[in-house]
Order: structure tokens, then sequence, then C-alpha cells
């Protein structure tokens, strides 16, 4: 099955973000890739890729060439247009073990004026319980909904771990924003799991400490 291409915006050009547009690019997307550092994207749009990743230099530019995928300074840049917007920023540990939500709420205070009637925000970065609801608070719009899209990436293998993953996983107050999310995996064959936006949080916690264990 085909998934039908739409406008993507991401924010955040790191590890995840830049894994993340670039593989949805490679699904025949439209991505629009923010960074708040002008050398990045820059180097990026010469098609020099910033982080070590096996396949991911080849699926950058190979979209590049396409006219898929392109990056651009700030978040509202990668959001004004997009249908779906993921937020791909850091969520570092504080002292007290806790994550830090300081860069996703100021992320979701950005694009808060920008985003279209009906768009979806999508948290990609590993954030806690009731995350979904936080970026919600910070939104204040009600014509937009929140998801909760948790990735599974490892370092070195995170190109084949997007496209070949073992499940992918949406959390949404809202079926039809879930299933809009769902639908940008639609050509690759795997389990989707729809729940709501605190059970995918939990599973992606619970996999990280899984992994620890293991």
């Amino acid at each position: 099955m085909e998934a039908t291409a739409i406008r993507l915006g991401v924010v955040g050009t790191g590890y995840v973000g830049l894994t993340t547009g670039a593989c949805f690019a490679h699904l025949g997307h439209h991505v629009v890739c923010g960074d708040i550092d002008q050398r990045k994207v820059d180097m990026l749009n010469d098609g020099h890729i910033p982080i070590v990743e096996d396949g991911l230099e080849q699926v950058v530019n190979e979209s590049r060439t396409l006219g898929r995928i392109e990056f651009v300074l700030g978040s509202q840049a990668a959001a004004a247009d997009a249908d779906i917007v993921f937020l791909c920023v850091p969520t570092p540990q504080g002292e007290d073990g806790s994550a830090d939500l300081s860069y996703i709420e100021q992320a979701a205070r950005e694009i808060a004026p920008v985003l279209k009637p009906g768009a979806v925000v999508v948290n990609k970065s590993t954030v806690p319980v009731g995350s979904t609801i936080a970026v919600e608070n910070v939104l204040q719009r009600d014509d937009v909904s929140v998801v909760s899209n948790p990735e599974f990436l490892r370092e070195g293998t995170a190109v084949s771990d997007f496209l070949m993953p073992d499940r992918v996983v949406v959390g949404a107050a809202n079926r039809a924003a879930a299933e809009r999310v769902a639908d940008l995996y639609a050509s690759i064959d795997t389990a989707i799991i729809i729940t709501d936006p605190a059970s995918a949080e939990t599973i992606k916690y619970a996999a990280n400490g899984f992994l620890a264990m293991k």
C-alpha cells in the first residue's frame, strides 16, 4: 500500500529529526526540516551530513535531488505550511533525573501562531508521560491535535530501524489525528499500534528500560 504524499514539517535536525525527515522524504512525502543553526542548515542544503549514520547521507541526498526535502532556518519556517509537524528537539536529563521539556515547550510556543487549522503536532522526542497534554497547553489551539509517535532508533542502524521497524506506535486522544500519522507509514510492512497518548509514551519508556536491562 502506498502512502499518500503530504507536506511534513520537522523541528530539529539532530539525530532523530534528520533521520525522521530523511526517511519520510524517502517514503515519498515532502519534508521541510527546520533548525536554529544557519551554518547547519546551509551544510545540509549543500548535501553535507553532520551525523555519521549508515545510509543517511544517501537517503538525504536522493530526496534532495527529487525535491522532497529542504532545510530552513527556524521552527516557524518548517511548520508554516505543514499538514503534520514533528517535534524532534532535545529532552536532556536534569540533575534529578527528570526530562527537561523546555526545548519542546519553546518549539510549541514558536510554531503555535503559524500552524494551519487542522494541523497535527507530533511528539517524536523521548518525553515523559503527560507530555502530549503539556504541548497542548502551550499551543492553545483547539483546531490542532497533538499526537505521540515515539522513535525506536538505534545509533548506527537508525535508517533501517525507521524503514523496517518492529512496530509503529501512535497515541492520540483524537482517533482521526492518530490515523493521519499512522497513514504516513502506509508503505511500510509493519504492525501499527494506535493507542492513547499516555500509553504510547509509556511504551517508549518501557522499551528503553527493557533495552537497558538487557
